[in-house]
């Protein structure tokens, strides 16, 4: 069974979960050519040689779009950051992890609570 949805997950089938991550990291969302022979191109140095070929053999060459965007850049980084922020690590241990700013984990932190109605509590006041 696998865990990605679409192209992805025939992937995942023919290299396995972990090169699956590390493509999706390095271009998920993105459109990617798929060459004709695997010797010295990107593909072959993201994902190693004998996994480029496997795909080329599989998939065939062409162009085609990855699923996952959220596997790279700022939206990985949020969702890899609400992630340690549920598991209960300090705005500053996940700014670290993260490559971000503490203002932008104290945001995401903030999120977190208004999903979870963990906001501050109104008192009544008697008039």
């Amino acid at each position: 069974m696998t865990v990605f949805p679409g192209i992805a997950g025939e992937i995942e089938q023919i290299i396995g979960q972990e090169l699956t991550i590390v493509l999706l990291r390095r271009w998920g969302g993105c459109e990617v050519s798929i060459p004709k022979n695997a010797q010295g191109t990107k593909l072959a140095e993201v994902i190693g040689m004998e996994a480029a070929t496997a795909l080329i053999r599989e998939i065939g060459h062409g162009r085609v779009v990855l699923p996952c965007g959220t596997f790279r850049g700022a939206k990985r980084r949020r969702a890899e950051a609400m992630t340690l922020l549920r598991q209960g690590m300090s705005v500053s241990q996940v700014a670290l992890a993260c490559d971000l700013h503490t203002r932008t984990v104290h945001g995401y932190r903030a999120a977190l609570s208004a999903e979870a109605g963990d906001a501050q509590m109104q008192l009544p006041f008697d008039i």
